[in-house]
């Protein structure tokens, strides 16, 4: 399946603003050294790094901070030189456009019309009417056509993968996979598990450092998943047990910093009784380094067919009820604990 990122585009047109905002900033300086040319200059360097890292404006709180500076330092451009930068006004609605924090919106709303109010008091009653109008009506379409940019940044949030650099899948595509995965492991007789992992020092570096290093130490058919809670997962398939209780040691291993980790068995089972969010709970707080769930509910189709044998169906009770790792598993984990730099 062929993914495309259209962000080249918008880091094209990020970079050529950047360039356009530092040349003025230049300019400005080059006449004499004011507070215009250093906001132009420090608005040219944000655009700069957003086009330059442009998989930072992901992050809702890089986003927030962008956005509110941008507000900020372009109300500051019209109040200090009016008539050179009135033009910035537009630039409000636009920041409307863009996937935001619900409190953001009335924010730059508020601030680009108190930035229009005092820079066109001093024109007059009808000026300052028909700019108030004006902008207004411009944020109004820039809040509409955001609102339907969320939805649509809702949507993209439940495609299969959303980061064009890691090879790391979505909680909605995983739950796509497991019915067709299960099957084939099924008909093939091979071991099928999913592996959730989660970092013992919790924190957005340690998050982003495990899914770096995880996605340089899995293999190539070993497919990794984000959860909507932030943990990882691993979908695991080899020939048996044992290799993939060797395989799942020498992953962790390679990880290379201190994490927890639950395995939960998907040989014929239903891939609907799977609660990811019960799964990853309090998972970086787990005391050993490897949990072993118990298998989860038989498929339907399966516990029909043995109405009369309960022994492979396990109760409610021992479904909630962990398993823990032999002492080969804890052994070979422990080491990588030490590896955490």
């Amino acid at each position: 399946m062929e993914i495309k990122f259209k962000v080249r585009l918008s880091q094209f047109v990020c970079l050529l603003g950047s360039v356009l905002l530092l040349l003025e900033a230049a300019r400005q300086i080059s006449i004499g050294l004011t507070l215009t040319a250093l906001l132009l200059a420090v608005g040219g360097t944000m655009l700069l790094v957003v086009s330059l890292a442009h998989e930072l404006f992901t992050l809702r709180w890089f986003r927030t901070l962008v956005m509110l500076s941008v507000a900020l330092i372009m109300s500051a451009l019209v109040l200090l030189a009016p008539q050179q930068h009135l033009m910035w006004l537009w630039g409000f609605a636009v920041l409307l456009l863009y996937p935001r924090p619900r409190w953001l919106a009335p924010a730059c709303a508020l601030i680009g019309l108190v930035t229009t109010w005092v820079a066109l008091s001093q024109l007059g009653s009808d000026w300052l009417s028909l700019g108030i109008g004006i902008t207004a009506t411009l944020m109004a379409l820039g809040a509409i056509g955001g609102r339907r940019q969320q939805q649509v940044w809702m949507q993209l949030e439940r495609r299969g993968r959303r980061d064009s650099s890691r090879a790391i899948w979505s909680q909605y595509q995983l739950m796509r996979d497991l019915p067709r995965e299960i099957a084939r492991a099924d008909r093939e007789e091979i071991h099928i598990e999913l592996i959730l992992l989660a970092p013992v020092k919790t924190g957005r570096l340690a998050n982003r450092r495990l899914m770096n290093t995880l996605d340089s130490a899995a293999l190539p058919h070993e497919t990794r998943y984000q959860l909507d809670d932030g943990a990882l997962a691993v979908l695991l398939v080899t020939r048996g047990e044992r290799m993939a209780s060797l395989r799942r040691r020498q992953l962790i291993e390679h990880l290379a910093m201190p994490v927890r980790a639950r395995v939960q068995p998907l040989n014929d089972s239903d891939p609907s009784a799977l609660d990811l969010k019960r799964l990853s709970a309090h998972l970086s707080d787990e005391t050993q380094p490897i949990t072993l769930l118990a298998p989860l509910p038989r498929k339907p189709a399966d516990a029909s067919t043995d109405e009369t044998s309960t022994d492979n169906v396990p109760s409610d009770a021992g479904r909630g009820t962990l398993k823990q790792a032999s002492a080969a598993d804890k052994v070979a984990v422990a080491p990588s604990r030490g590896n955490d730099h």
